[in-house]
């Protein structure tokens, strides 16, 4: 009797356990999402991240802040309504091409934002307060690379190109 080999026995198991915890990983970021819009008074996740962008960046169009902070474009121009009549940004017509809108962060927006990302980046530092630099810098190297096999997938296959899960 030929028995065929358990491909999940012939996987090395490290990356499968990075493969699960990236799965468990990306199912948190999902119910984060999914439990944001509950919180009364509060940003969500999703307009914290783009406010985060729009800092970055200072001003941009409601379309580049909708692919920067990787949002449905819908859900961006809904947000900025939400967001500028709570006076968190404002809208104003280029100088140079008056069919095009940007948004740029008001004073009020600017503080908020300063004290969402403050008491973000506090978290992590402190979840992560017992890894080294060297820990957190290959830990940034693997997800990387992760992020480069899901943008494979994520590509047009090549034909002859083995693609799956």
């Amino acid at each position: 009797m030929n028995a065929r080999a358990d491909p999940a026995a012939e996987r090395r198991p490290t990356i499968e356990q990075l493969r699960v915890a990236l799965v468990q990983m990306l199912g948190a970021e999902r119910r984060l999402r999914g439990r944001d819009h509950n919180r009364v008074g509060e940003l969500s996740f999703g307009q914290v991240r783009a406010l985060a962008t729009l800092g970055r960046e200072r001003e941009m169009t409601a379309g580049q802040l909708a692919r920067s902070a990787d949002l449905n474009p819908a859900t961006v121009t809904a947000m900025l309504d939400h967001l500028e009549a709570a006076e968190i940004v404002q809208r104003h017509r280029s100088t140079e091409d008056r069919r095009v809108c940007n948004v740029s962060l008001t004073p009020q927006g600017w503080a908020l934002l300063e004290r969402k990302l403050a008491a973000w980046h506090e978290q992590w530092e402190q979840k992560f307060a017992d890894f080294s630099d060297e820990e957190l810098a290959l830990a940034a190297r693997v997800l990387g690379r992760v992020t480069d096999i899901y943008d494979a997938l994520a590509a047009p296959p090549d034909p002859g190109q083995v693609v799956g899960p």
